[in-house]
């Protein structure tokens, strides 16, 4: 014997219609079969049944309609099949006419990157050669700049001896000399 609790609990269930999209309460169910599906109709073949388990017999063995549409869609698909198998070789010669093409224009921008690294080892070989080259050449630059201003301090120095016993003496800046000169003795006068 059933609980009391439980068959409430049962009628109190939402539930969905299996044969059409009607929706709710258990305790509704029966009488919506007996009012909207009392005699169901295959949607197939249009036939009428007395209930809704003859129904599922006739659509599972009996129903000629529901097989010749599984069959029709069945030959659809295989025929979407076959021409896709069709395609497939095709596509794969593409595919590897496009991968020998990638292979061989992959291996002729290897070739030009290792060309390139060649190159470029030898341009920074002959820029570090030039660069200690012009470094040799600026220390003798330098080397030579400071004999030429030894040189020309010797010059100067042989022009002012005297071979007569008289000397010459040389001033250089005369002219700020005289200006500070000058302003030293304004300010002599300037504080008598």
């Amino acid at each position: 014997m059933l609980d009391q609790s439980f068959i409430n609990g049962m009628k109190s269930l939402s539930i969905t219609c299996s044969l059409c999209l009607w929706n709710g309460l258990f305790k509704d169910y029966e009488e919506h079969l007996t009012t909207t599906h009392s005699n169901p109709i295959c949607e197939f073949c249009e036939e009428k049944f007395d209930s809704t388990i003859r129904l599922d017999e006739h659509k599972q063995k009996e129903c000629i309609k529901i097989t010749t549409t599984t069959n029709k869609n069945i030959n659809k698909q295989m025929q979407r099949i076959c021409e896709t198998r069709n395609i497939l070789p095709s596509g794969i010669q593409i595919l590897n006419d496009d991968t020998q093409s990638l292979s061989s224009e992959s291996s002729r921008l290897l070739s030009s990157i290792q060309s390139l690294a060649q190159h470029f080892s030898s341009i920074k070989f002959s820029i570090q050669e030039e660069s200690s080259f012009l470094n040799g050449i600026k220390i003798n630059q330098e080397i030579l700049q400071q004999d030429i201003e030894s040189l020309k301090q010797k010059i100067d120095n042989t022009q002012y001896v005297s071979y007569d016993g008289t000397f010459t003496w040389r001033i250089t800046h005369i002219y700020e000399k005289m200006c500070k000169f000058n302003l030293k003795k304004t300010k002599i006068i300037l504080l008598k």
